[in-house]
């Protein structure tokens, strides 16, 4: 933490953008003075973010990166599953907006028909 509460005044410096990865453990939020936190992701997939609670805390000051489980959504979901998920997510980000949906972490299978409805229900999620 005093080596990113160092750089990312840096990296603004420079006019970019930092996202701080905090690998699914993002409860209590760290204070880095970055601008998006990843993974966002659940306990189900074995991290500990509540994605309603996180944009109720920082949702004003931060953007948000992950949170779908892909493992419910895409691997052993379907494809309703996977398009409520995505806009359980969206209205938990809504009253922030700066939400980006993807998978919390890396997949290797999935339903084409699921990730097909994933895309199609982001492109709905409009702020």
């Amino acid at each position: 933490m005093p080596y990113d509460r160092r750089q990312i005044p840096l990296l603004h410096d420079l006019g970019l953008k930092v996202v701080y990865h905090l690998c699914g453990g993002v409860m209590p939020m760290a204070e880095t003075g970055a601008d998006g936190l990843e993974t966002m992701t659940p306990p189900s997939v074995g991290g500990n973010c509540d994605l309603r609670e996180a944009s109720a805390r920082v949702g004003e000051k931060l953007f948000f990166i992950g949170g779908f489980d892909q493992n419910a959504g895409f691997e052993r979901g379907t494809p309703a599953r996977a398009r409520q998920q995505v806009l359980d997510l969206f209205e938990a980000t809504r009253d922030h907006a700066g939400y980006m949906i993807c998978p919390s972490d890396h997949f290797f299978h999935g339903d084409p028909a699921s990730l097909q409805a994933f895309a199609d229900a982001a492109r709905e999620c409009v702020y």
